[in-house]
């Protein structure tokens, strides 16, 4: 049963249908902090647009609703960064939803500069953070709507479930926020410099063992290529074993193949018996290992995705490799 509250931003959006190319809404409250305009602003290193100011750069409206201060943006989604939510939160609590065009889109939570939960509006249940269980007992309107048109609607839902604060609609008009009819304050944001990052999403899931293969020698590097090719080819069985023996061989004796060679390999291959995010995984794992340079250490990482279970297996041999130099 649809709640009031969907009911609510389901309207909301449907008399605001180019919202569905994008919005972004967060809600600041106070912690040990007061929560103000002007000191989000500060956060934001944001400057208030003037009449005529027609500068680059990304825009957002703000306005008091009480002790909170809530952030709207219909064309950008600064407030979903890791690093803007680490000072925007810097004693106080932010929630923030937000997507874009293609439907991908998510909740976030941070409070004292930690980013606790974010969770994909379409799959609740892949969630991440310092504590991806906050959002459980929040889940039901989300869960409901999971498949069918009313998912934004039900992940706004949630911010004003969590934070008591609802966004208005008589403040946004057909173009965006309404100066004229709520307290809208438009900045223009400033830059906040990205945290550092891994070069990879291996890097992300183990960053020691990434940094150690990205330092080692040649040599090293093809052995740990190797091991992870292998162990993709012992797990599962492939459409053409002749051209897994000559991917496996090219890697053993450290020769790149040219692209024409390697796109063979991906369109070629298939593999039985297998989920497709595995299957696709493995292939990958193989067509990388035939790259050049640091770039094939991708194959690594697609085959932390495919193996599963045997990965502990694949990354004790991996560091034993690693330590014998170093």
């Amino acid at each position: 049963m649809v709640s009031d509250m969907v009911r609510y931003y389901d309207d909301f959006l449907a008399d605001r249908d180019w919202l569905a190319e994008g919005l972004s809404w967060a809600v600041v409250q106070p912690a040990s902090a007061e929560a103000t305009v002007g000191g989000v602003i500060e956060r934001l290193r944001a400057r208030r647009v003037e009449l005529g100011d027609s500068q680059s750069g990304e825009l957002a409206d703000l306005a008091q609703i009480g002790p909170n201060v809530v952030v709207f943006q219909d064309n950008g989604c600064a407030l979903s960064r890791p690093e803007v939510l680490r000072w925007a939160s810097d004693g106080l609590r932010v929630h923030t939803v937000d997507w874009t065009i293609n439907g991908n889109g998510g909740l976030t939570y941070a409070v004292y500069g930690k980013v606790l939960a974010w969770m994909d509006m379409n799959d609740p249940d892949r969630r991440h953070g310092d504590d991806p269980a906050a959002f459980d007992d929040d889940l039901a309107d989300v869960r409901a709507a999971r498949g069918t048109g009313q998912v934004t609607a039900a992940a706004m839902a949630i911010v004003e479930r969590r934070t008591g604060v609802r966004l208005p609609a008589e403040w946004v008009g057909d173009e965006g926020a309404d100066p004229q009819a709520g307290p809208w304050v438009t900045v223009r944001l400033g830059s906040i410099p990205p945290d550092p990052r891994p070069p990879s999403n291996f890097g992300h899931y183990e960053p020691d063992l990434d940094a150690r293969l990205r330092a080692a020698s040649e040599q090293v590097r093809r052995s740990a290529l190797t091991l992870a090719v292998r162990a993709v080819t012992a797990r599962f069985r492939f459409s053409d074993g002749e051209l897994v023996r000559q991917v496996v061989d090219a890697v053993e004796r450290g020769v790149s193949l040219d692209e024409e060679a390697r796109t063979t390999v991906i369109h070629r291959l298939k593999v039985q018996d297998a989920d497709v995010s595995s299957a696709s995984s493995a292939v990958h794992a193989l067509y990388a290992a035939t790259g050049s340079g640091l770039a094939a250490l991708d194959a690594v990482s697609a085959a932390r995705h495919a193996v599963g279970d045997d990965w502990s297996t694949v990354r004790h041999d991996l560091y034993r490799l690693v330590r014998e130099v170093g």
